[in-house]
Formats: C-alpha cells, sequence, structure tokens
C-alpha cells in the first residue's frame, strides 16, 4: 500500500466503557523513534495513555466486547484505546510497529495501521499525515496507513481526544 486511506465505519461505540478503561502511560521511546520534533517539546506532553491487547492481558480485563472493533478482513488485528489529553501532542514520526513485528514475527513492510475516531472532533484536536491536516470527524471516521507514512497528532482543546488504533495484517 503506498498511499493512505480514509473511510468510515457504521459502530456501536460505548464511549463511556472507553473512558473507563485503566489507560496506562508507557515510556517514551528514544528520541530517534519518536523523532527529533519531539525534542521541541516537554517530556510530560508528548503523547499520553494506552490501554492495548497486551495491557488487557497483564490486568485480567474483560476485552472480549472489543471484538466488535478488530477489522474482519485482516489476517492479523491488535487492538488498542487512547487518550490524549488536552495540551498533548504526538510529534512528527513514523510508525516503527517495533512491538507488534517482534509479538507477530511479520515484516514491517506489510503491517498496516487505522486510527478510528471514537467522538465527534472538538475544535483544537487535529491529526495530519504527510501534506493533509484532518479535523471535523465523527465517530467511525478511520485513516489508515503503513510505515512509510509520517503523521502527527495533537490536543488543543479543553477535552480528552479518545481513538481506536487497530494494527495488523492485511489478507494477500
Amino acid at each position: 500500500m503506498c498511499m493512505y486511506i480514509k473511510g468510515h465505519t457504521e459502530t456501536n461505540i460505548d464511549i463511556d466503557k472507553i473512558h473507563l478503561l485503566p489507560y496506562q502511560r508507557d515510556e517514551l521511546p528514544d528520541g530517534s523513534v519518536v523523532g527529533l520534533e519531539a525534542k521541541n517539546y516537554p517530556k510530560e506532553l508528548i503523547a499520553d495513555s494506552i490501554c492495548s491487547d497486551l495491557k488487557a492481558e497483564e490486568n485480567n480485563l474483560d476485552w472480549g466486547w472489543t471484538n466488535q472493533y478488530r477489522i474482519k478482513e485482516w489476517k492479523i488485528c491488535a487492538l488498542s484505546f487512547y487518550k490524549l489529553s488536552p495540551g498533548h501532542i504526538t510529534p512528527w514520526h513514523k510508525d516503527h510497529y517495533k512491538s507488534f513485528t517482534k509479538c507477530f514475527n511479520v515484516d514491517k513492510n506489510k503491517v498496516v495501521r487505522r486510527m478510528m475516531f471514537l467522538e465527534p472532533w472538538q475544535p483544537g484536536q487535529f491529526f495530519c499525515i504527510e501534506r493533509e491536516t484532518i479535523t471535523n470527524w465523527i465517530p467511525g471516521d478511520w485513516i489508515q496507513w503503513t510505515a512509510e507514512h509520517r503523521h502527527m497528532g495533537a490536543n488543543h482543546s479543553n477535552v480528552v481526544r479518545y481513538t481506536l488504533q487497530l494494527t495488523g495484517i492485511e489478507y494477500e
């Protein structure tokens, strides 16, 4: 896949359940992974918190309800809910998929990522990929890319932005 793609999926989003997940902030990877742009921001404002398949297993969460979000057309589909608090930014970067490729023993060049917006857009929230800035989304809107695509996101609104990140391998 050379181009990133956008779309919309009609889904029953239980946003209250998503808000209550036990989000955890991971340590930031080194600057070579995040990119030089990360050096321009205070470390505490870079990225935010996640609740993923792996964390659900570690925390013995009832996680079966998330199956409705998985992409059935993919051979492998890992899922993470992501929380980006007001004032936080995910600087420009390309995804490295290190954990995913290690866990599933797959080639990074076959991995795709889809990010779905879970709540209506709020002024001050945006997502950029390559030379496009995305705003005005509605729940269920998504964008999908590969390791070659630079992207970033920021939340300069006064409410938390919740997204769903799906990482996987498409059937060939």
